[in-house]
């Protein structure tokens, strides 16, 4: 009794249905990569820590706190100012939020002393809920300016202050909070410029006048009662109360979101109706290792989605066009007889 022939597939008629599966896999990567993975990838990053410095253009003269026990205010001699800053991303964080924390300092350029020679002008810690995805805050925000009170709330808090929405657009509305004078004004596109290799959006924002002293939880630092000919002017005991405006000019990397240089005015003063005595009037910029660093991580964090978005279609349809023109090929090709 003969055993029954055994029938077997042999390379010519597996390697058809092998591409033809490849090519599919291929064609599913490449549609799948830009349109699922790379929105993905495009979040603001949980491992944010951007650290910045700034330094004023020119040298600043500045009001000497420790003439507030004298009795006439003096200014300092003219020094740099310098403005440092680090944001880093605290929790509450998921998938879909990220809470940023951004400490700055203003300070002259100075040795670090205690009491009324501290060349700290101005220092705050600003905490903001935002989407990843978005940039634009959706949970709880405050900022403390004086470590000794608790921090200040800031309810309804509108747009963006230390980073931008990854894949963000020229064309998209979008408004800056700064969060010092907790106004919230539109972001002028202004052009675009080449900063350490990258092409930058230029963007400017105007902070109009604003009276510190005036905004709920204020720093009592913000309002000064005195005679007024410790201020330089005529009459009797004033109440002055500080006063700040500004601008910023920032240059975006679009594709990360990242802010990787800045421009950024302040100007201070008492005021008490039409009587003005200046606290400091300065422009400070990014120096040029905050612009490297800066640029180095905007490079990073944009990379993923990058490659995800261009590079892997690429490739995955390239290999999805050459299965299936092997495919098409061998079963052109007659095969060998068993």
């Amino acid at each position: 009794m003969s055993d029954a022939p055994t029938s077997r597939w042999s390379t010519h008629q597996l390697l058809p249905p092998t591409l033809v599966f490849l090519a599919a896999l291929c064609a599913t990567v490449a549609i799948a990569a830009p349109t699922i993975l790379a929105p993905q990838l495009a979040r603001i990053s949980l491992d944010t820590n951007l650290v910045s410095t700034a330094a004023s253009t020119t040298p600043v003269v500045t009001l000497d706190r420790c003439s507030l026990d004298r009795p006439m205010a003096a200014m300092l001699p003219p020094r740099m100012l310098l403005r440092s800053q680090r944001v880093v991303v605290v929790r509450p964080a998921d998938r879909r939020i990220a809470t940023l924390q951004a400490g700055t300092v203003v300070r002259r350029d100075a040795t670090t002393t205690a009491g009324c020679t501290d060349p700290v002008l101005i220092a705050s810690v600003d905490r903001v809920t935002v989407d990843r995805t978005t940039a634009v805050p959706v949970g709880p925000a405050s900022i403390q300016t004086d470590s000794t009170r608790p921090a200040a709330v800031l309810p309804d808090r509108i747009g963006i202050t230390y980073l931008f929405a990854p894949q963000s657009r020229r064309n998209t509305a979008v408004r800056f909070f700064d969060p010092v004078t907790r106004r919230s004004v539109p972001l002028v596109p202004t052009g675009t410029d080449t900063v350490n290799g990258l092409d930058l959006t230029r963007l400017r924002a105007d902070i109009p006048d604003t009276n510190l002293a005036a905004l709920p939880g204020a720093d009592p630092r913000t309002r000064l009662t005195k005679p007024a000919s410790w201020f330089g002017w005529p009459g009797g005991i004033v109440t002055a109360e500080v006063h700040q405006r500004g601008s910023y000019t920032l240059w975006v990397d679009e594709r990360s979101g990242l802010i990787v240089d800045a421009t950024i005015s302040l100007s201070r003063e008492y005021r008490a109706g039409a009587q003005r005595l200046p606290e400091f009037d300065a422009t400070l910029r990014y120096d040029a290792k905050t612009r490297a660093s800066l640029a180095e991580a905007a490079r990073s964090q944009s990379r993923p989605a990058w490659l995800a978005g261009r590079i892997v279609p690429l490739i995955a349809g390239i290999a999805a066009l050459c299965a299936a023109a092997g495919a098409w090929a061998i079963r052109r090709r007659p095969g060998r007889s068993a």
